[in-house]
This record gives C-alpha cells, structure tokens and sequence, in this order.
C-alpha cells in the first residue's frame, strides 16, 4: 500500500509540473516575456467577466482585480484526473471536462468576489483579507475535493487498507 501510494505521488509532482509548465509556455496567464499583456485564460475569464457584471449587472467597470494564483488550481485537478488510471477513459474525460467547468464558474465567482468586496463595497484591507481567504483557501482546496468526489472508490484504494475476508 505504501509502495503505490509513494508511485501516486511522485506521478501526481511530476504530472503537476508538466502541466504548469504547459500552462506557462502557452501564455495562460500572461503572455510570454511580458507582464502587462494577459495570456489567454486571463482574456477569456475577462471576456466572461465583462459580460455578467458589466452587460448583465450594468456595473461600469474598467478593471477587474483576479487572484492569478488562485487560477492555476485548474492543474492539480487535471494533474490527478489523468494519473487516476483507474477510471475508464470514457468517464474519466467527462469528469475531466465537469471538473474544469466547475473550476473555471468558481474562477468567475472568486474574480466576481474579490471585486465586489474590495472595488465595489470599497471594504477596507484588513476587513477585506478577513474576507477573502476562507474564499481564497476554499480555492486551493476545490481541486482535490472534485477529485475526492469524481474518483472517491480510486481515493480510497489508495488511502485505506483493503478489508480483510472473514473466514
């Protein structure tokens, strides 16, 4: 049990680290060799953004303050969705997919938040950080409780000893 627990974490390190990489490389966040210009997840949770607090709410806003950290919790999930090797393929790319969308509206909801209670309700910084990191722990933690949840019968085989048959 140890032995395929220590192989689970070591490929889930060097999955996370392939991923964030890629995540990197291909501008997500910002783009390559600048700071200024957003990388192309930034633009799409913009435009997404943009949509729901300035046409839908009727907000005007010119900035929106997004936690960046907090967005690459996308690769710990994806991380462990692929090295659970014991969900059918089929299952395991719509629990994928269901995953990276719950990720992505709670990237939306956290980016709506922190606006609301630091930009729209002009709270103060010691208020606001009191605030904002049970949503901000909350966040970090989202992606292994989906995983918890969408492979719980893989979770427990790797953390609980199997039953021993009565005899």
């Amino acid at each position: 049990m140890k032995e395929k627990l220590w192989l689970f974490i070591v490929k889930f390190i060097l999955g996370s680290v392939l991923l964030f990489a890629l995540w990197y490389f291909t501008g997500a966040l910002e783009r390559r060799g600048t700071y200024q210009e957003p990388g192309w997840y930034l633009m799409f949770l913009n435009q997404v953004m943009s949509f729901l607090l300035i046409k839908v709410a009727g907000l005007n806003i010119q900035y929106f303050p997004v936690p960046k950290p907090v967005l690459l919790n996308l690769i710990p999930f994806v991380s462990l969705m692929i090295i659970t090797s014991e969900i059918k393929l089929k299952t395991r790319l719509y629990k994928l997919t269901l995953g990276l969308l719950i990720l992505i509206g709670w990237h939306v909801v956290l980016t709506m938040a922190v606006y609301l209670l630091h930009e729209g309700y002009q709270i103060t910084s010691q208020a606001y950080e009191k605030l904002s990191v049970p949503l901000y722990l909350f966040s970090e933690t989202l992606p292994f409780l989906l995983w918890i949840l969408f492979a719980r019968n893989q979770v427990a085989g790797l953390f609980l000893r199997p039953k021993k048959p009565t005899q």
